[in-house]
């Protein structure tokens, strides 16, 4: 096994790594570890005085957090070359004829733009003046890198890229209605209201609030027509704005269901020659977990199919 592989496979999350299996379990503990210390770092320098007062220690793990974020980073890259095809991309028309054709492939994924978003304000404010909060900003964007650890992160991750054309074409009807509502708030309030209902583009903070039914109440229509229209598109918001969590809710549960049929298939793979050996309940385990399935619902499916095998097999012999 080359040295690429090796790193490939320590870098990998656990549960996808095809070989040192604890080296990698040992890897994600220490970085899980060490983006939860950043993300409470940062929370705790915004308390005043703490700032001031511990400004050694938090620039320490500050320094130290962004040479191992930047190791690790560099290193995905090179060992990038030697990831299986199909852990870069599940399309089977894309082909990778060199190595570096990999590791751009892999430069472009989100999971690699979040690693570069968590580490490049440390070295841009080594030239350039960088407002403070700025950084703070990009810091907090290092806590999706658990997302690299987390299978329904991923999933969530899968669903929107399948979904992206849908939701988009939910976000344009709503970013429409949401004009309309404005247009309509303000040539109905801004008469009895000139300065809440100033402008349009003013307008688009009430319509906003309304259709997402939050309704902070800073701004409100008094005028009979403003309160029914104001009703009208509570009522609609509700139905508008839902549509987006429909198309990512039934997605999600396809996704879901998608890995229950893969484990059946593997396990219907596994019952084919009759017997169920320990190493088949290991392969078994390991795909459970590798599909993010519940335990109890991987063990109602193995007994299931094992049943259905059975009754299979007496009825062939009769």
């Amino acid at each position: 096994m080359s040295l690429q592989t090796t790193c490939y496979n320590i870098l990998a999350s656990y549960k996808d790594a095809q070989s040192h299996h604890n080296a990698s379990k040992y890897f994600d503990v220490i970085l899980v570890t060490v983006i939860v210390i950043n993300i409470a770092t940062m929370m705790l320098s915004t308390v005043p005085g703490t700032s001031s007062q511990y400004s050694t220690e938090l620039h320490i793990i500050e320094v130290v957090s962004v040479a191992l974020f930047t190791l690790e980073y560099v290193l995905r890259i090179w060992s990038s070359s030697a990831a299986p095809s199909s852990a870069l991309t599940s399309s089977k028309d894309i082909q990778f004829n060199t190595p570096w054709q990999k590791r751009w492939y892999y430069l472009k994924s989100p999971m690699a733009l979040i690693d570069l978003l968590a580490i490049l304000p440390f070295y841009l404010s080594m030239f350039v003046t960088l407002d403070l909060r700025i950084l703070r900003v990009f810091r907090v964007l290092r806590i999706l890198k658990l997302g690299r650890y987390s299978r329904s992160m991923q999933t969530l991750i899968t669903v929107i890229r399948n979904e992206s054309h849908a939701l988009i074409a939910a976000l344009s009807v709503l970013m429409l209605f949401t004009v309309i509502a404005a247009t309509c708030i303000y040539y109905i309030e801004h008469t009895a209201q000139p300065d809440a209902f100033s402008s349009i583009p003013a307008s688009l903070w009430w319509a906003l609030v309304t259709l997402t039914t939050v309704g902070y109440g800073d701004i409100v229509p008094i005028t009979p027509g403003g309160k029914m229209f104001g009703g009208l598109i509570t009522i609609l918001g509700i139905c508008f704005y839902a549509l987006p969590a429909g198309i990512l809710s039934s997605s999600f549960t396809a996704q879901m269901q998608l890995k229950r049929d893969r484990f059946k298939e593997t396990v219907r793979t596994v019952l084919e020659d009759g017997k169920f050996s320990e190493h088949d309940a290991n392969h078994l385990e390991r795909m459970r977990a590798l599909l993010d399935l519940d335990e109890e619902e991987a063990r109602l499916i193995i007994r299931l199919l094992q049943h259905h095998h059975k009754n299979d097999t007496r009825e062939k012999d009769t």
